[in-house]
């Protein structure tokens, strides 16, 4: 019977030849979960968006802090596939995750330690063969944290007065300024009203030039 394995990332049980390992994790993957690079290495995809994708703030594991922050607003347990976690984190988990329960119930010194313990998590059960854990929120931070929002809530808050509102001075206008603009109003009234001037028609002369050039009843 050929040797079958499963991938690490979908989770499809195939025979060991069909599979491929990892340049950057060392693991088997199936020809859907791999891409490969421009040297002909094969990678896999959770190694490939680790190098895409920008570089985070805090800890491999400040995803899953943050993650385990908000399933606390309502829930106090929270049950997790490793392929969920990897999603979550954006990486793969290390081979220890896989085989060993200490990993996931070591002290709070280490990296992933701090990822659930900083926020009130705990480590309540680990599953190998279903590869999945249950966290469990911790009773005793719950109340240290409702006596800190009762205080939070009792205090004071300190605002600072608001400046006095200055009422906006309105400019009058002088009397000068205000009879140009009448008498400039009028003027452009008076070019409306002012018979259209068409090509080729006669300009009418001024009345100083009639004068001069009137001629005399005989």
């Amino acid at each position: 019977m050929p040797i079958k394995e499963e991938c690490c990332l979908c989770g499809k049980v195939l025979s060991y030849y069909s599979l491929r390992h990892c340049v950057r994790c060392k693991r088997l993957y199936c020809s859907t979960c791999i891409e490969y690079m421009e040297d002909g290495d094969v990678i896999c995809l959770n190694c490939a968006r680790r190098m895409v994708s920008p570089p985070k703030l805090g800890t491999k594991y400040s995803p899953l802090t943050r993650y385990l922050a908000k399933r606390a607003n309502y829930t106090d347990t929270a049950t997790l596939s490793f392929q969920r976690i990897e999603g979550i984190i954006g990486d793969s988990l290390p081979l220890q995750a896989y085989k060993s329960i200490d990993w996931w119930k070591t002290s709070r010194t280490s990296a992933q330690g701090h990822a659930w313990s900083d926020v009130g998590w705990s480590v309540d059960d680990v599953d190998v063969e279903k590869r999945s854990v249950t966290f469990r929120r911790e009773k005793g931070i719950l109340r240290t944290e409702k006596k800190q929002t009762k205080k939070a809530r009792g205090q004071k808050k300190t605002t600072k007065p608001l400046p006095k509102a200055v009422p906006r001075r309105t400019r009058i206008p002088s009397k000068t300024r205000m009879a140009k603009m009448v008498a400039r109003l009028k003027n452009i009234e008076r070019q409306r009203m002012a018979a259209p001037i068409f090509p080729g028609q006669p300009k009418s002369r001024p009345s100083h030039e009639k004068r001069l050039f009137k001629t005399k009843k005989t």
